[in-house]
């Protein structure tokens, strides 16, 4: 795909209506502006902090990963990954001069978004961000969000190792998978969402915005680079987080942590999944396996005999 081909003018897209800004880009409804084939609500993620400095034939490689994507599969995709759809430029009918402005990407959905509760303030709609799963009841109730019981966690981190199973057997490098890219809801079924998808890359390419690692989520090694295997390690972090919340984990006591909580199968995958050598840690597959098979959960509470999923890992 030629970057033309994904690019759209800046002043094509409309109406735009502010919804939230960061640290490298400010987000707006797009009210007035669709795509062919793309039947939900769409935003604008406009940069600042990066305008002018990422290439948009880069860009658009990442909007061809998930056109190859089968038909089949693509309402699945849409539905855990806010995927950038177009680019918007500035300068679109000089292509010499074009200078990537932002990209298209797709309403995080109602469903992952809840009201928090916030003291001697107005309650403040929010994305649902993974880090409330990390927090024991006592701090939820304070933010008036529902304490997520074992059941619902479970299913949770195989939803998450389903996803991150997935992309990697496209070869795709998700890279910063931390608390604040991933959203999750508990109904109508427990699900997660992956966002900011426009930082990932293929393997074997550079990214096209710079990828970081969260704090708190670092490998061992000091400089490891994002990777299929700095995926594995904050994957297994995530895991240990999710199931022992109220607690601090770090890598090195996760193992310990999740020590009667998951069996020794359970324990050994956050074991290696945490180990210094990025070599022996567990392909997400495997961890997806294990979790799908509900060994070391309560089979009266993690509901897996009537869990389907047509996008199946295997």
């Amino acid at each position: 795909m030629r970057w033309q081909d994904a690019a759209v003018a800046r002043d094509r897209l409309g109406r735009v209506e502010q919804l939230a800004r960061g640290g490298q880009a400010w987000i707006y409804r797009l009210p007035d502006f669709d795509l062919p084939g793309v039947a939900v609500p769409l935003v604008y993620k406009e940069y600042h902090s990066v305008v002018g400095r990422i290439p948009p034939q880069g860009l658009a490689n990442i909007i061809a990963l998930r056109l190859a994507v089968p038909a089949e599969q693509r309402l699945w995709f849409d539905a855990h990954l806010t995927w950038p759809l177009a680019i918007v430029v500035d300068n679109a009918d000089a292509p010499a001069r074009a200078r990537v402005a932002g990209v298209v990407m797709r309403l995080i959905p109602d469903a992952f978004f809840e009201v928090f509760a916030t003291r001697g303030e107005p309650s403040q709609r929010r994305p649902n961000e993974a880090g409330s799963l990390f927090a024991g009841p006592a701090e939820l109730r304070t933010r008036g969000l529902a304490f997520p019981n074992r059941a619902q966690r479970w299913w949770l981190c195989l939803r998450l190792a389903f996803l991150v199973a997935y992309l990697h057997k496209q070869g795709i490098v998700f890279g910063d998978i931390s608390a604040r890219n991933l959203l999750y809801r508990l109904r109508p079924t427990p699900d997660v969402l992956l966002v900011d998808c426009d930082a990932v890359r293929k393997v074997g390419n550079a990214p096209v915005v710079d990828q970081g690692h969260t704090p708190d989520f670092f490998p061992p090694a000091l400089y490891e680079p994002q990777s299929i295997s700095s995926d594995l390690f904050k994957l297994g972090l995530f895991i240990a987080r999710i199931l022992v919340p109220g607690r601090v984990v770090t890598s090195d006591v996760a193992a310990d942590a999740v020590d009667g909580v998951l069996d020794r199968t359970g324990v050994n995958l956050v074991r290696a999944s945490l180990a210094d050598d990025p070599r022996v840690r567990p392909a997400a597959l495997a961890w997806y396996r294990y979790l799908r098979s509900g060994a070391g959960s309560h089979p009266t509470t993690v509901p897996f005999d009537d869990w389907r999923d047509r996008n199946s890992a295997s």
